[in-house]
């Protein structure tokens, strides 16, 4: 269910439609998509820039000039990446506010944040905010399958990092690891301020757990509560690990290392590579996705997977800027070159930790912190330190087993939550994958029937010719 407008502030309802003032719309278009430019330049000439909002609506795909689908390289544009959203939101049943929130004075310099505040047409929450930021590439798509149960609990904000997913995409120009964390953490602090956020729960996974943890550092008074999913960065590179793949110098893998260590070194992503691909691009993210998330736990439904492929590609071949800062944090192999183990010794906000069982960011890492943490600070509440693993699961937890996942966070946060709210809606959770996995399990014997009943058809005609 969908709300669309895209700047803050505007009163709206109702599934893929918009319900608001027009005079407080005075230049609305429903039928069609125009370009985030295009908006900024209408809001700026606005008298009601605050309260206006570009609509958003159409359910159909944007119509681009046949010259330019002729002509492009890479089958993407801004107004695909948007409709590629839109489907994701059309999946949910709650009701979603999308806006871009201004973060610095420059045409690029926004991020990009879903809401499901009372103004979008949704009952009050009684918990509080909840701010979820995405892993690497990622974007806040990627949670779609979390939207709705958090949304029952939490004043929900799902932001997209500056530089990546739906967000502005501004020149990286960072050069080290102090000036990359400062691109990120400066343009988060400026979002809450426009936000309006003292304080608020913070959600981060994967390279964005890494980025999450650090923020809760340099802003300690405005996190409730820091919640890792995933997170990368925590333990230290091992002495001589390089020396696993580089023992002979002159073999195939030692330097096909080098190879990797330099192209890494050289800033080189792997979007770089979907953008090179071109009009084959698609084809790569799409055998991505039906590979990667048929591993571990819930399977992608079709309708699912074909619309989060979309969204996945646009947002993967768009311009790049934020993914050009992992060389800054992290060393070939995933090690951070601050590890949070050491950082988070001067951590004072309560931390949980969500592992999927199969991670491979080690959920090792994270029980050896907790531990680390339990000798040198006493619990501020329960879930303090605790470390969640979730089984039949990988590096996307949230995404292959959602709804053991939202019950593991929503009993993490039970200490913020009135009496019996967090036990309630982990229990709804907890039903729901049973359920979930009933369906599964008889899905599974209807194939196996199905399968059977043709066997059995392929032999009786030769059966019958005997």
């Amino acid at each position: 269910m969908l709300v669309y407008p895209s700047v803050p502030r505007a009163v709206l309802c109702s599934a893929n439609h918009v319900c608001s003032s027009r005079a407080a719309l005075p230049h609305a278009h429903s039928s069609r998509f125009r370009t985030l430019a295009a908006h900024r330049a209408v809001m700026k000439d606005s008298a009601v820039s605050d309260a206006a909002a570009e609509l958003i609506t159409s359910a159909e795909a944007p119509q681009l000039p046949w010259w330019m689908r002729m002509t492009r390289w890479r089958p993407t544009s801004k107004e695909e990446a948007v409709h590629a959203e839109l489907g994701i939101l059309n999946l949910l049943r709650s009701k979603w506010q999308v806006e871009d929130v201004p973060v610095g004075p420059g045409p690029e310099q926004y991020m990009h944040t879903l809401t499901n505040n009372s103004s979008s047409g949704n009952e009050p929450v009684q918990g509080p905010a909840m701010v979820l930021m995405p892993g690497y590439g990622a974007g806040t798509g990627f949670f779609f399958r979390n939207l709705d149960a958090l949304a029952r609990v939490f004043n929900v904000f799902a932001v997209d990092w500056l530089g990546t997913g739906l967000s502005g995409r501004p020149p990286f120009t960072a050069t080290d690891r102090a000036s990359t964390e400062d691109f990120f953490l400066e343009s988060l602090n400026a979002w809450r301020q426009k936000q309006g956020l003292d304080s608020f729960i913070l959600v981060g996974h994967s390279l964005g757990g890494y980025l999450a943890a650090s923020y809760a550092l340099r802003h300690p008074e405005q996190v409730q509560h820091l919640v890792l999913v995933g997170p990368a960065g925590i333990p230290s590179k091992p002495e001589g690990w390089e020396s696993r793949f580089a023992s002979d110098s002159w073999s195939l893998r030692s330097q096909l290392f080098r190879l990797a260590g330099h192209a890494w070194a050289s800033g080189v992503t792997p979007f770089s590579l979907i953008r090179a691909l071109g009009p084959w691009g698609p084809g790569l993210v799409g055998k991505y996705v039906t590979g990667r998330f048929s591993m571990h736990g819930m399977p992608l439904e079709p309708a699912e997977s074909s619309t989060f492929r979309d969204y996945f590609y646009h947002i993967a071949a768009a311009r790049g800027s934020g993914e050009y800062a992992l060389r800054h944090i992290l060393a070939p192999g995933a090690w951070a070159h601050a590890p949070l183990q050491e950082r988070l010794a001067e951590l004072k906000v309560p931390v949980t930790i969500i592992y999927g069982e199969h991670d491979w960011m080690q959920p090792a890492a994270g029980q050896a912190l907790a531990a680390k943490l339990d000798q040198i600070r006493p619990r501020k509440v329960a879930s303090d330190h605790r470390v969640e693993i979730v089984p039949d699961s990988g590096h996307f937890v949230f995404l292959e087993q959602p709804q053991a996942f939202n019950a593991a966070l929503l009993r993490s946060m039970e200490p913020h939550l009135p009496h019996g709210l967090a036990a309630a809606a982990a229990a709804r959770e907890d039903q729901a994958l049973r359920e979930k996995q009933e369906q599964l399990v008889q899905q599974m014997r209807q194939r196996q029937q199905a399968r059977q009943q043709e066997q059995q058809q392929q032999q009786q005609p030769a059966s019958g010719r005997g």
